[in-house]
This record gives C-alpha cells, sequence and structure tokens, in this order.
C-alpha cells in the first residue's frame, strides 16, 4: 500500500481515451500534435512506453481491464459478446472494501453500471448534431463537410463537426465529472472516479477550432502508408477489402490525421480541465491518477484507418501514466512491457486490496516504486471475429520480436453469404498466409514479414512456443469453441432482402441484443466429477 499522510487510502481518479494511440500524444515523442496538459501530467508520473491492449477491440479490452484477466479467460472475445458469468469487475472488488465506485462516459463491456459494482454514473451525452455513422439531419448535411468508408461498417474517416466546442459529448461530460469531484472533499470513504471520454474515437470530426489545427497538406506519413497486404494474412486482406479501404488515397490518410490529431487535442484540453479543478481542490497531490485507452487506431499505415483484423503497433501499444500520490518517481520512463490486465492490480495493490487469485494480471506498483525495473519481457494480445473464425488470433512481442499468428482462417469462405461478392472469387485464391514475424528493431513498422522465412526460423519457433506456454498457462479458457458456429453455404442476403426475413432477423437480435455469452471450459477434473 503507498503510504499516504491524509488518508490511506488514495482516492483514484481514472481517465481514459476510446481509440486513442501511445505515439500521437506529446509526451510519447509526438512533435507535431498538441497535447499540453497530459505532457504536463506525465512530468508528475510513471510514463509505461510500452503498454499494450489485451485486445485492440472496444469491449474486449475494455473487459479486460475491468477484469484484470485475458479475453480468452473473460469470455469477450469480440465486441458483441458478454463477460462469463462468474467474473468480477474492479469497482465491486472496491465498492465491497470501502470505495465510493462513480462512472461517467462509456462503460461498453455488456454489463449495466450496477452489475460492474458502481455506485453512481452517468453515461455520455449524445452528439446534438453527429453520430458515429455521421450527421443526421438532413439540412445539416448538406453543409456539412465529411467521409465515410465505402464498405462495411462505415464510419466517418475524416470532416468537420458544426457542434460548439462546449457542446461536445467529452465536454458535457467533463463538466459532470468535474461537479461530483466538488462533494468529494465531503464524502466519508475514498473514492474511485472513471471518466471514460469517446475521443479520439469515430467519427474523426472535430469541431472548430480543433478542426483547424492541423493542415493535412503539412502532415508526416508513416512510410508504410498504402503498403500492399499481399504477404499478410487473409484476415487483413478481407477486412481491407470489405471495409472499403483499398478505395482510399493519401489524401484520405492526410485528411484522418489532421480531424485524429484535432479529437486528441480537443479530449487533452478536457484532462486538462479535469487535472486543473483537482488542483484546485487540494485533491491532486494525494491522488492516485491513472491515464490510459483501451486500444489504438490506423492512420493509414498498410493502408487502414482505424481498427478490426490486425494488430500492429498503432492498434495495440496503448498510452499509460500512473501519478502516484505525492508524486513520487514523476518523469520515470520505463520500456518494460505492461498490460492493460495490470491496472486491476494497480489499483487494489495501491488501496491495499487483496488481489484475486484468479487475476492475470500483475501490478504496477512494485515498478513504479523503483523496487524493481522489470514487470513484463513479452506483451500480449489478440484478434478474434465471431462471425468469420472459429479460433482468435494471438500475439506475443518481446524488445526484438514480434509473432502474430491466425489459424483456422478457410474458415473465412466458408462462412461468408452464399452471395457474398467475395464468394469462389480469386481474392481467396491468394496464398493462405498463417501468421507474421517481424524483426522490429529493423523494421519497427512491421513492413517484411518474416513468417516461414528459414533464415529466422529460431525466432519464430522461440516465440510460438512462448505463446502456446502463455496461453496454456492461462487455465480454464472461455469456451468460444462451443458456441454455435455459423456456416453461411446455404444463406444467401438476397433471401434475407426479401419477404420479412430482416424483420426476422432484427427480432431476434433484439430479444437478446445480439449479444453471446460463454460458459468456463470444463477442466479434466470437473468431467470426471
Amino acid at each position: 500500500m503507498i503510504p499516504l499522510t491524509t488518508n490511506a487510502r488514495p482516492h483514484v481518479f481514472f481517465l481514459m481515451c476510446d481509440e486513442l494511440r501511445a505515439d500521437s500524444l506529446g509526451f510519447m515523442g509526438n512533435s507535431v500534435v498538441q497535447t499540453p496538459h497530459l505532457d504536463e501530467l506525465a512530468q508528475d508520473s510513471v510514463i509505461f512506453e510500452n503498454a499494450y491492449t489485451n485486445c485492440p477491440m472496444c469491449v474486449p479490452a475494455r473487459a479486460s481491464m475491468m477484469t484484470g484477466r485475458n479475453p480468452l479467460s473473460n469470455g469477450v472475445l469480440d465486441n458483441a459478446m458478454r463477460m462469463v458469468e462468474d467474473e468480477k469487475p474492479l469497482p465491486d472488488l472496491l465498492r465491497k472494501n470501502g470505495y465510493t465506485t462513480t462512472m461517467y462516459g462509456k462503460l461498453h463491456v455488456h454489463r449495466t453500471p450496477e452489475e460492474c459494482g458502481f455506485d453512481e454514473f452517468k453515461f455520455g451525452y449524445p452528439d446534438p448534431y453527429t453520430s458515429f455513422l455521421g450527421i443526421q439531419d438532413p439540412e445539416v448535411r448538406k453543409n456539412a463537410t465529411f467521409k465515410k468508408n465505402e464498405g462495411d461498417i462505415p464510419l466517418v474517416i475524416h470532416g468537420e463537426s458544426p457542434t460548439h466546442p462546449d457542446q461536445t459529448s467529452c465536454s458535457r461530460l467533463t463538466a459532470d465529472y468535474i461537479q461530483r469531484m466538488d462533494r468529494i472533499q465531503t464524502d466519508e470513504k475514498p473514492i474511485f472516479h472513471y471518466l471514460s471520454l469517446l475521443d479520439p474515437h469515430t467519427p474523426y470530426m472535430p469541431t472548430k477550432p480543433y478542426s483547424e489545427i492541423y493542415n493535412p497538406e503539412k502532415l508526416p506519413l508513416p512510410q508504410n502508408a498504402g503498403r500492399t497486404l499481399a504477404d499478410k494474412p487473409i484476415t487483413q486482406r478481407y477486412f481491407h477489402k470489405v471495409r472499403g479501404f483499398d478505395k482510399l488515397n493519401e489524401e484520405d490518410y492526410r485528411k484522418s490525421l489532421a480531424s485524429y490529431y484535432g479529437l486528441v487535442t480537443h479530449v487533452d484540453d478536457r484532462i486538462g480541465k479535469v487535472i486543473d479543478r483537482l488542483k484546485e481542490l487540494e485533491l491532486y497531490d494525494d491522488a492516485l491518477i491513472i491515464f490510459t485507452s483501451d486500444h489504438g487506431s490506423m492512420m493509414g499505415e498498410h493502408g487502414f484507418i482505424e481498427k478490426w483484423g490486425h494488430m500492429y503497433e498503432p492498434v495495440v501499444r496503448i498510452p499509460l501514466l500512473v501519478k502516484l500520490p505525492k508524486n513520487y518517481n514523476s518523469g520515470l520512463r520505463l520500456d518494460t512491457f505492461a498490460e492493460i490486465i495490470d491496472l486491476l492490480p494497480t489499483v487494489l495493490d495501491a488501496a491495499g486490496i487483496e488481489i484475486p487469485e484468479e487475476v492475470q494480471g500483475m501490478s504496477l506498483m512494485p515498478v513504479c516504486r523503483g523496487e524493481r525495473t522489470v514487470h513484463r519481457t513479452e506483451a500480449h494480445s489478440q484478434y478474434f471475429c465471431g462471425s468469420i473464425h472459429f479460433e482468435p488470433a494471438l500475439m506475443i512481442r518481446d524488445h526484438d520480436f514480434k509473432l502474430t499468428v491466425y489459424p483456422e482462417q478457410e474458415s473465412i469462405h466458408e462462412k461468408l453469404y452464399g452471395d457474398h461478392y467475395l464468394k469462389y472469387s480469386a481474392f481467396f485464391d491468394q496464398p493462405l498466409v498463417e501468421g507474421e514475424l517481424y524483426d522490429l528493431r529493423n523494421d519497427p513498422y512491421e513492413e517484411r514479414n518474416l513468417f516461414g522465412d528459414p533464415d529466422y526460423a529460431q525466432q519464430q519457433a522461440r516465440l510460438q512456443f512462448k505463446l502456446a506456454h502463455w496461453k496454456e498457462g492461462l487455465g480454464p479458457l472461455a469456451d468460444y469453441r462451443g458456441l454455435r458456429q455459423a456456416n453461411m453455404k446455404t444463406l444467401y442476403k438476397f433471401i434475407l432482402d426479401q419477404a420479412n426475413n430482416w424483420t426476422k432477423v432484427s427480432d431476434a437480435l433484439k430479444a437478446d441484443q445480439g449479444l453471446t455469452q460463454c460458459d468456463r471450459q470444463k477442466t479434466q477434473e470437473s468431467v470426471k466429477s
């Protein structure tokens, strides 16, 4: 437990953004984007330069953070899955140990705030004009500037929002969060005060003046922008094709980056207001403050915008600041690996609460306090999309090499609608690449896939062994293989388009919100009994 002069258990302010990549912040070395408030917070914090999400997708990442357990274990492998019933979220553990727990913003774990253990909660505000799919009002839309990807999951990838900066969802939510802070000094119990802001998640539509800060023509693009995917796993090529990213060009990448940076600066200003008020209320010095994101985003790398289907560094690497009470070890930079599952045990450790045995994350407090210099020697992540996969893709990386494994990709073609435009096409005649191996020291942009290269067989075998050992060490997994798997060979979209079949599908999905929940895999001992 952290020793404090005023409170044996610190107030915890957990500040989280959505889809914020690690390298889009000044304190992480970005000289273009403007993030003065987070840069200032970093000066008082321990900075984790190699923090990773355990899944580059919203719901699995947040469920992993809330449970301290990997998606393979907690059962949230994609955005339409619930936690296994017996999972214990962080707020519930804190509440049972004397904390007031409050939530402001996006939860997105398919449990209610009450089920997660929040005493008080307030969801975000809808934007008066925009949604993640675009501008809703036809008259406003006529005069708006924005672009959506032309394909599946069509999201706004660049543009300008007509909303006033003080009326954005993030601005209004931050104001409510700050207002609740004003009552903390009169509370009898320490507080876990959780703020989860949507920015810079799509829609990439900053409002003025943030939409005008960055000139797209002057922004540097990564050297792998628009690079071919010929040597990549078919999962990546599939999402790149069906989402319409193959129709984008350099101008789109630049405009997306300018819009994204605008949102980053906008959210930095909101965080700045929180920090300023904490200092005014004299809560800052003794507080534990954690700042992070659920996952990152692509800005043209390999021809992608946003995420889906891959585990490249821009989507799996996340920012992580841990400001200790009394700003202990302020400015310390650590290049050891950390994972998002480590945040639950870190908070519990700081509060002097016993960490449950089933938690797979490890407390960051020993390295934050300087008792150790190494936290993890590898980082892990996974990707799964239940409509096309039988088995999740897995990732492991160390300081030198990174391996991803994409098993059973033949299932993608098998699961497509019978009349899907890629069905029985030359698209699936391309070589089946089953994984990726990158020499990150010499290839930080992950351009040269060394998977299967005999010159790197030793490195590949070493990481494959470690990955298998890691998975085996997770214990009983969620029974994702036990789910009823779709087979689209005899289902055609034109059948759904006729009669009242879409109504039937809609009614069925509304009945259970389209969500799936795994059971726990049975161990041999439980089967015998």
